[in-house]
């Protein structure tokens, strides 16, 4: 169906004025931005850490289902219910929400969200208190990534952005695949309250690089700005 409607879509392409590009020197291009912007590096560590920690609650749901909870696959498909709400409103909402907070104040209250998820549902023993608990967390979730991909995008330079984002979400992707390795090695090892409180302090922290770079506002930072592909960058 999808393979359908890309089909059928018309694209209008419009033509770069820049010449095109070996692929080793445009990946080698984009990891240098990448280097000399300290914004975009920001973002990665925050993207990199929030992976790490956040992930528990996604990784150990089964578990929480299984052991915690006493249930079976139909607690499980209310517990991702719960987080696909959450998740739905915060989406819906996000806008509301980015008018009335700074990026700043509303990634840390997402990144705390987080947290009280996993304290919750590694102290609660009821289905409906896990399933809201995640609901709040599946809204953090979302708030959380769309601001720092925008971030991201608006530290971008139009012939970088897509190699920008793709080595944040390549870093913030890897960060999601050790925190659900680490912390089902910690429940594995010790106890399934124990990985889900340790993940909760971690995730606080997230939003630390902050304190040294802020979000990007909507302008492109002018240290890191290169407008056109011709100038040089000072890292070779």
């Amino acid at each position: 169906m999808m393979l359908w409607i890309i089909a059928r879509c018309k694209w209008s392409v419009r033509s770069s004025p820049l010449p095109r590009e070996l692929l080793a020197t445009a990946i080698h291009d984009g990891a240098r931005f990448t280097v000399l912007s300290t914004e975009i590096k920001a973002a990665i560590a925050r993207g990199a850490l929030f992976g790490l920690t956040s992930i528990a609650m996604l990784a150990l749901m089964p578990l929480v289902a299984r052991d915690q909870l006493g249930g079976g696959p139909i607690a499980y498909g209310i517990l991702m219910a719960g987080f696909g709400a959450g998740a739905l409103c915060a989406g819906i909402g996000n806008n509301a929400l980015r008018r009335s907070l700074s990026q700043e104040r509303l990634t840390t209250l997402a990144s705390i969200a987080c947290a009280a998820c996993c304290l919750s549902l590694a102290l609660t023993p009821s289905l409906a208190v896990a399933s809201v608990a995640l609901a709040l967390g599946g809204a953090g979730w979302v708030v959380t990534w769309t601001g720092l991909d925008v971030s991201v995008q608006l530290s971008s330079p139009r012939w970088v952005v897509g190699r920008t984002l793709s080595i944040y979400s390549a870093l913030s992707s890897g960060g999601i695949a050790a925190g659900s390795w680490l912390w089902g090695t910690v429940a594995e090892s010790y106890s399934l309250t124990m990985a889900l409180e340790s993940a909760a302090a971690p995730c606080c922290w997230s939003p630390a690089p902050g304190c040294c770079c802020p979000f990007a506002s909507g302008k492109i930072p002018t240290r890191t700005l290169l407008a056109s592909k011709r100038q040089t960058l000072p890292w070779t």
